[in-house]
This record gives structure tokens, C-alpha cells and sequence, in this order.
């Protein structure tokens, strides 16, 4: 309670709403725990009976948008099934693990309404730690009981390793609990019977059409359906069908659709924009879907021999799938906008490639990539994501982060590995080599031609660059002392276009040229 409110005080006035419900939270739970550490003052059991209402505030409001619901009545079917099959009652109990904002609370409730139209008794916690207070409760009504009775309990997470967890997940005969929170190791989520992951909370695209989800946002008129579905579909595949920010960017953008008659690429363009990225709903739902992860774990996911304890905890996390693919792009991006500034600005920094070239020089020689000797050598994809989590402390700079072997977002077309927002506006593709070899060099034109040539003799090359986006290719070369050149078809871009760093010997080269001086000076802000 004290850290809640703590950063709920230190909050900008603009946003200190966002981190009240933190707040509210551990009150309540205080108030539980507190409440039981005194005499007489235990809570009935009756207190938590769960009753039909349907919240009547929308969490989507404030553009005109009125109440809805994301109903997952296929996924509430599959937990009831399971809840009511037969066995005791500690053989029945379900958790719901996912990430945060993933719909968690609202899947719970709604399984809770269908218990209680189909004639069963319901109690609802809001945080596994009012359960504290009533144990012993919970130990009689167990023994008396001839017919099951269902638990709901939320906030799982914040009661790990209880007695009342332990009595529910090991012993109890006609009680039946069905948990949601974000699962750790350690914590009680492990001993339920069946664990609904992160991966079946959130929305798949065919559900945006039968949850009714683009025709909630078109407002019922027809006209605005395929400008809306398209922006939809856009945000769908940004954050990977994450309900909350799904629903709240949608929220944010549609609107200019359907009040300002702007096309849906305006919508998407807008939304890749810088001043979007930095504004303050943005930043507020960036905050509200943040796991609590931190670099070292991440690491872990991209070295050559992964690290399957890393990959399980992250996975609890809510923050990557069972294969160690970051969940969504929003919430790689999401982590990287949370590293903060490090007091360092780029003077001058420009846009296009010497932009890029500024921001390399500040990058490439703080990656520790020796710390990947021991475990497989450098991995491409581990030094793309280091790279932009240290370009991401330089205050001027947001990154995208668009490898697909790292995210797992459904991308629609693909793009090069790394967007450098604001003033750069630019692109940088990424390759990794380990050694003077035929392949090596074919794989450096490779790169390169992606920017100019189509892979099937199409028109148009395989990225397609827009509104004055420019480009350059990053070659990490793990050996020698001296840039790999491509093929002379390639040589002028290589002079202006292609990057190459020296690992070994820690040297930055645009072509043939070493520029690897550092450009960044302290802030005076």
C-alpha cells in the first residue's frame, strides 16, 4: 500500500488517476489483512456472495463509446465444463494466467454470471488476500457441504503460498475455486488442476468480427465498417490481440473516422507517429500493460543456448509465449519506452542515414556482447534488442521493434528489424556474420537488396518506404578487422547505406570509413 501510494503522490497531475486502482487494490487488501488480525472483526463469508450485475460504466467512454463487453463465451463454456466435471473439489479448480490488462477480471466475472444462471452459489474475492480472514469459515462450510460451490477468487498473485491456498488447492471436497492473476514461480497458481494461458486471453482476429468488437467502434453504420476494420485490424496486429489496449487505442483513433471522415491509413499513420508514441494516453496504456520484468531475464530469451528457466518465468509474466517470442511488438516497445533517460542527448542529432549513423555511434559500443561467449556466441536478434535498449535511454529517440523472430505480433507485411522514430524516421536492417565466407558476403547483398529489388521481379522492392522514411543496413561482423564489401552491384550503397561493426575489435565503419566516436554530450535538461 505504501509503494502504491507513493507513486500515485509522485504522479504527474495529468495522470495521477492511472495509479489509483493500485492503490485501491492493496487498500483492500490491507483492510482484509488488518481486519483479521483483530479480535471479532472477521469478515462473514456471506459478504462475498457473488450477485448479477453488470457493470454499468464503460471502461471505453470518454469518446462517445458506450458499454461493452468482450464476451469469450466459447472460452467461459470450456471453463465451466471443466469446473463441473466430477471429483472433488480441489481436483476441478481453474486459473486464468495472463499478463496484465489480458481480460482477466472480466473473464472471471462472466464465468461467475453463468454459474449463478445455471442455479449455483458463487463467491467473489477481489483479492486472494480477503481469504485470509474467513479460513476457518471456509474449513466448516467445506465439511457441511453435500453439492459443490464455486470460488472466484482474483489477484492470485498477491496471496502466494497461503494457507487458504493450500486448504482449497489440496483439500477442499465441495468447494471449487477458479483463480485469475498473473502466475509466478512460487506462487499458487502452479497447484491449480488446469492453467488458461496468456495466448487464449487475447483476441484472435477472427474474434474482432464475431465478438462484434469492429461494429461496436463503427457505431452500426455500414459505410464506416471497412475504415474502421482496417484500422482495427492494424492495432489487432501491433499488440497482438491484448483486449485493453486493443480496445483503448481503438478508442483513442477511431473516432477521426467517424467525426473527421479521416481514411484509416491516415489513422495508422497517426498512430505510428512520434508525437502519438509520446503522448500521454499512450504512455498510460504502455504503463497499465507493463509486466514486472527486468533486462537480465530478457537476455536470456536470445542467447544461443536459451534459457528455459527464463523463458518460463517470462512466459508467467505474461510478457512471451512457451517458444520465447515476445508476446506483442506494443509490449516489446512497452518495455523499451519504461528504460528511461540516461541524461545523454545526441547534439544535432539529423534525420536519414547520418541520423542513424549519430545513433550508432552512441549504441554499438556499450553492447556487452561478450557475455554471450559462454553461452553460444552473439545471437542477431539479442544484439538488435540490446542495441535499442540502449538507443532507448537517449531521450530524442523512440524505437519499433519489427524482427519477427523476436515478436510474435501477426505482422500484415514485413518490415525491416528496427524503426528509429522522430526526427531520424528511419529503418535499419539487421544482419549478423561469423565469418569471411561466400555465404557471409551473399547474405550482406542479400540485405541490401531488400531496399531496392523485389524477391519475385515485382516492381517494387521488398520494403516498401514511405513519407520521406529513410534506410541503412547494419552488419555485425563477428571476425577480421576490415568491412565485408558486397558484390560490386552494391557498391555505391554500400558506401553511403551499410554499417558495419567490427566486433572484435569494438570499430564502427559506414563503408570503408571508421566512424565510431561517441556524438552524445551530457543534458542540460
Amino acid at each position: 500500500l505504501g509503494v502504491a501510494e507513493a507513486k500515485w503522490q509522485a504522479a504527474p497531475e495529468g495522470v495521477k488517476d492511472e495509479f489509483l486502482k493500485d492503490v485501491e487494490i492493496a487498500r483492500k487488501a490491507w483492510d482484509s489483512f488488518a481486519g483479521a488480525m483483530k479480535p471479532g472483526a472477521e469478515r462473514q463469508l456471506e459478504d462475498y456472495k457473488f450477485v448479477l450485475k453488470r457493470d454499468p460504466e464503460s471502461k471505453f467512454k470518454s469518446h462517445g463509446f458506450g458499454p461493452f463487453t468482450v464476451e469469450r463465451r466459447e472460452l467461459r463454456s470450456q471453463i465451466i465444463n471443466e469446473v463441473q466435471t466430477t471429483g472433488y473439489g480441489w481436483e476441478r479448480t481453474v486459473h486464468v494466467s495472463g499478463s496484465r490488462a489480458s481480460g482477466k477480471t472480466t473473464l472471471l466475472r462472466l464465468v461467475g454470471e453463468d454459474l449463478l444462471k445455471a442455479g449455483k452459489t458463487v463467491y467473489y474475492f477481489e483479492n486472494s488476500q480477503e481469504l485470509k480472514g474467513i479460513l476457518p469459515t471456509i474449513r466448516a462450510l467445506d465439511k457441511k457441504l453435500n453439492k459443490s460451490i464455486f470460488f472466484l477468487v482474483d489477484e492470485t498473485q498477491a496471496n502466494a503460498g497461503s494457507s487458504p491456498f493450500t486448504f482449497l488447492l489440496k483439500s477442499a471436497k465441495n468447494i471449487v475455486m477458479i483463480g485469475a492473476g498473473i502466475p509466478d514461480y512460487g506462487a499458487s497458481s502452479e497447484g491449480f488442476s488446469m492453467r488458461l494461458q496468456t495466448s487464449k486471453l487475447f483476441i484472435t482476429r477472427q474474434e474482432l468480427e464475431k465478438e462484434g468488437i469492429v461494429d461496436y467502434f463503427a457505431g452500426g453504420n455500414a459505410s464506416n465498417v471497412e475504415q474502421v476494420s482496417a484500422l482495427v485490424f492494424h492495432i489487432h496486429k501491433d499488440c497482438g490481440g491484448h483486449v485493453y489496449p486493443l480496445m483503448r487505442l481503438s478508442e483513442l483513433l477511431v473516432p477521426a473516422i467517424l467525426r473527421e471522415g479521416s481514411s484509416a491509413e491516415d489513422c495508422i499513420n497517426t498512430y505510428d507517429s512520434h508525437g502519438f508514441r509520446i503522448s500521454r494516453e499512450f504512455g498510460a496504456v504502455c504503463r497499465r500493460i507493463l509486466p514486472d520484468v527486468g533486462k537480465y531475464d530478457l537476455i536470456k530469451l536470445f542467447r544461443g543456448d536459451k534459457d528455459q528457466v527464463a523463458v518460463n518465468r517470462l512466459e508467467r509474466a505474461g510478457f512471451c509465449d512457451s517458444s520465447g517470442r515476445i508476446i506483442s511488438r506494443l509490449l516489446a516497445e512497452a518495455y523499451l519506452a519504461s528504460v528511461g533517460a540516461c541524461g545523454l542527448i545526441i547534439c544535432d542529432l539529423e534525420p536519414g542515414v547520418e541520423g542513424i549513423e549519430q545513433v550508432l555511434r552512441f549504441g554499438l559500443p556499450r553492447i556487452e556482447w561478450e557475455d554471450y561467449t559462454s553461452h553460444g556466441g552473439p545471437v542477431e536478434n539479442a544484439l538488435t534488442f540490446e542495441l535499442l535498449y540502449i538507443v532507448s535511454t537517449l531521450k530524442q529517440i523512440d524505437v519499433r521493434l519489427f524482427d519477427p523472430k523476436l515478436v510474435d505480433a501477426g505482422t500484415s507485411s514485413r518490415r525491416p528489424d528496427m524503426f528509429l522514430n522522430s526526427i531520424v524516421n528511419s529503418y535499419v536492417e539487421a544482419l549478423l556474420s561469423r565469418g569471411n565466407s561466400a555465404e557471409a558476403k551473399k547474405s550482406l547483398d542479400e540485405h541490401i537488396s531488400r531496399f531496392y529489388e523485389s524477391p519475385k521481379n515485382g516492381s517494387e522492392p521488398h520494403y516498401k518506404l514511405q513519407h520521406g522514411q529513410d534506410f541503412a543496413v547494419l552488419h555485425f561482423q563477428n571476425w577480421g578487422s576490415e568491412p565485408l564489401k558486397p558484390s560490386d552491384k552494391w557498391t555505391l550503397a554500400f558506401g553511403e547505406r551499410v554499417f558495419t561493426y567490427i566486433m572484435p575489435t569494438r570499430q564502427l565503419f559506414r563503408g570503408d570509413m571508421r566512424v565510431d566516436n561517441d556524438p552524445t554530450a551530457a543534458s542540460s535538461v
